[in-house]
């Protein structure tokens, strides 16, 4: 991946993290159970994590570390989709979708990282 792809990448994932950010806060309730977390309170958190990071994934320099951190909040919203009791099949495939995020985003700080960016 190229430093250009990778800062495309980086805006790309802060776009979808608004998203999903300000879907989970605004209905937790109701968003929540469709990415496999139970519990309003939890999804309303990750809701909020997200539109934290969103202005460091559109717009900082580096944005490398804003990667990071989104990967580092993917790995902790499936740690507790998976150990949470009441968990389902979504929060399964929302696990599975998570990694395959997970693993883009790395990639993507890796070249932005290489490059100084």
């Amino acid at each position: 991946m190229t430093p250009e792809d990778a800062e495309r990448a980086a805006v790309r994932v802060g776009v979808i993290t608004i998203v999903i950010g300000s879907a989970l806060t605004a209905a937790p309730a109701r968003v929540g159970p469709l990415m496999g977390l139970t519990s309003p309170q939890a999804a309303l958190v990750v809701g909020l994590a997200d539109l934290a990071l969103v202005p460091g994934l559109l717009r900082a320099r580096p944005r490398w570390p804003w990667l990071a951190a989104r990967a580092g909040l993917n790995l902790a919203i499936g740690g507790y989709a998976v150990v949470t009791p009441r968990r389902n099949r979504r929060a399964f495939v929302a696990v599975a979708a998570l990694a395959a995020a997970t693993l883009s985003d790395l990639v993507a700080m890796s070249a932005l990282r290489g490059s100084g960016r």
